[in-house]
């Protein structure tokens, strides 16, 4: 083990001052120069009790006996479901052997591969090897965070730990699953997760780090080259080499024949806005993506650079010229941006999906997984709809606005990232509409928000976020210390919340059937 008392001052002071730190870095900052750890062995909180925080290894070992007992006689009902979670008794359909999406009565649905009607009701970071569950342990010089009572052994639990591009992290979760299940854990877990998803009413593998060994239907990220051209966040899908770079990095072939995979999505968080604009505007000719927007001018104003020059207030002698020409984009009248946007979101799609489908035709393309509000635009969320099968969100809030926003334009809708957290223990929440009283409290928002989804006929499913909490002492590289996970990272369930879920998700499907028809 490595246990010692130090002193705090290993706490960045831009992780100690960030708005969404821990109580944990809160209090770290407040007192410099004070001798404290801030979590326990296990990774908990160490100045707060409650009701069933472990004390021991022979306490988690007693709590897998019990779970086992009570999930022993939990199976698939393949009575009402199908081996993919299609509902049975919502009919036949047409089955091609892969999922796909289809409007019936005027509601979108997915379709199992064997034809039945299916809603989406995933996890998302499903497996305890996502990295985004570890918290770094060591400064980017190498020297000791002053935080924790006591680290796993570096060498029994050596697979706890890793150094990548975010730092030098650890993983209190997989020691506690060790601890829990056994040095070789998986296959215990495994079991373990594969009856409580059954239980809970979940039925996919969503966004993130999967575990192919718990068979189910998933989600999966097409790769983003390394060396897409970006502007601030956003690709240049007219960079002449896009597609080639995407044929490059995609490796789907293995995919192609897997009917347990629903689809893809592509990048994540990251479309077009006009802040994208107004910096591709400012360049030259060596972004290609100036250079569209040069033509695009053209196009829409007949060729006639005199007239573009009055408009923008520029002086260029040709549209060659004005490709070199900086633009300032309080001059460019906003149909522009928004045509423009539009453009650029049809050429990114387009090409992402056709690079995708020659290498894997038989899956669906969930598009760019967008936070309605942010780094993004409503045309670049529906300028490429046409080459979608499905428009993805992520959202963290109580309003489902955002999907009555979108439903009138003929796609189905998916929220692929969204949660509710009580920030106690040491953690916080995302912002004040995911924040909630009480572990029953957020049960009853997941109920509030889902059946207010199903309620529109161009829902299809949803992925939550995530299977387990962050680490009380932040996620790596982020300032993230959130309450998301259906158990905490001592893999104790939140019974409390977990109870109304099932509910929920069992009874999804008979609220969409009441939604109202496109």
């Amino acid at each position: 083990m490595i246990s010692r008392r130090t002193l705090i001052r290993g706490v960045p002071a831009a992780l100690a001052l960030s708005p969404f730190a821990s109580p944990a870095y809160a209090e770290a900052s407040a007192q410099p120069a004070v001798d404290t750890w801030l979590v326990d062995r296990y990774g908990q909180y160490l100045h707060q009790d409650w009701p069933g925080k472990v004390v021991s290894d022979e306490q988690l070992r007693s709590e897998y006996a019990e779970e086992a007992a009570r999930l022993a006689h939990v199976a698939p009902d393949r009575i009402r479901y199908d081996r993919y979670g299609g509902l049975r008794e919502l009919g036949r359909h047409k089955a091609t052997g892969y999922f796909r999406l289809e409007q019936i009565d005027g509601r979108w649905w997915f379709v199992t591969p064997d034809g039945h009607l299916f809603v989406l009701k995933a996890v998302d970071a499903f497996s305890p090897q996502e990295w985004g569950y570890g918290t770094w342990w060591k400064n980017p010089d190498g020297t000791l965070i002053d935080l924790f009572e006591e680290l796993p052994d570096p060498v029994r639990f050596a697979s706890c730990y890793t150094e990548d591009d975010k730092g030098h992290v650890v993983s209190f979760l997989r020691a506690n699953l060790a601890r829990k299940y056994g040095d070789d854990y998986r296959p215990k877990w495994r079991e373990t997760v594969a009856k409580r998803m059954i239980d809970w009413g979940f039925n996919a593998q969503g966004k993130w780090t999967l575990d192919t060994e718990v068979v189910m239907p998933y989600l999966a990220q097409a790769p983003t080259p390394p060396d897409v051209i970006r502007v601030l966040w956003g690709i240049d899908p007219f960079d002449p080499d896009f597609s080639a770079k995407l044929d490059r990095t995609f490796d789907l072939h293995r995919n192609r024949k897997d009917p347990w995979l629903i689809g893809y999505f592509f990048e994540n968080e990251r479309g077009w806005s006009r802040d994208v604009v107004a910096e591709v505007v400012k360049r030259d000719s060596t972004l290609a993506a100036k250079t569209a927007f040069v033509r695009y001018l053209a196009d829409a104003y007949g060729d006639d650079v005199d007239r573009v020059n009055v408009v923008l207030g520029t002086d260029a002698k040709s549209f060659h010229a004005l490709r070199d020409t900086p633009i300032n984009i309080a001059r460019v009248p906003a149909a522009d941006v928004t045509a423009f946007i539009t453009l650029a979101s049809k050429t990114y799609f387009r090409k992402v999906r056709k690079a995708i489908h020659k290498q894997d035709p038989h899956h669906l393309f969930l598009g760019g997984s967008l936070v309605p509000t942010w780094r993004t635009s409503p045309e670049w969320n529906v300028g490429g709809r046409d080459y979608l099968d499905a428009i993805s969100f992520d959202w963290y809030s109580t309003s489902v606005d955002y999907l009555r926003q979108y439903e009138g334009y003929g796609k189905p809708i998916l929220t692929l990232e969204f949660s509710f957290m009580f920030p106690e223990r040491g953690m916080t929440a995302a912002n004040a509409a995911t924040t909630a009283t009480s572990q029953q409290d957020r049960g009853e928002k997941y109920r509030a928000f889902v059946e207010a989804q199903a309620g529109s006929h161009a829902f299809v499913g949803f992925a939550w976020f995530s299977a387990y909490d962050q680490a009380v002492t932040r996620k790596p590289g982020a300032t993230e210390a959130f309450n998301v996970g259906l158990t905490n990272q001592q893999d104790q369930p939140y019974y409390d919340m977990l109870d109304i879920m099932r509910e929920v998700n069992r009874g999804i499907e008979a609220v969409h059937l009441q939604a109202p028809s496109a």
